[in-house]
């Protein structure tokens, strides 16, 4: 028996400076990703997708559960990122994955 499906209906925090933005649907892959204190698998938005190098297509527009294996999500290829809201969640991005976006800027 799996864990009870659980919905939010708040606005969760976006990484996003601006609300302007292009994105794609994608599906997160849970492979890799490691379980917090409570064993939720969480993906935070800003990771890139699908990796933090020259293959990134974008950047996750929100947190996404992995928990219960690979699930669907939004990426983010075209706008503005706010770094200020990065660093609070803990994501880093490689300047290779910057050079391989450049129709996302980032603010500071």
């Amino acid at each position: 028996m799996g864990k009870p499906i659980v919905n939010e209906f708040t606005q969760g925090k976006t990484i996003l400076k601006f609300f302007d933005y292009k994105g794609a649907a994608c599906v997160v892959p849970a492979t890799g990703v490691a379980a917090d204190a409570n064993g939720m698998k969480i993906v935070k938005a800003g990771t890139p997708f699908p990796a933090d190098d020259a293959t990134c297509k974008g950047y996750l527009l929100a947190d996404v559960n992995v928990t219960q294996g690979d699930a669907p999500g939004t990426y983010i290829y075209e706008g503005s990122i706010d770094n200020t809201k990065l660093t609070a969640s803990g994501v880093t991005i490689s300047a290779e994955a910057k050079a391989a976006t450049p129709r996302v800027t980032f603010f500071d």
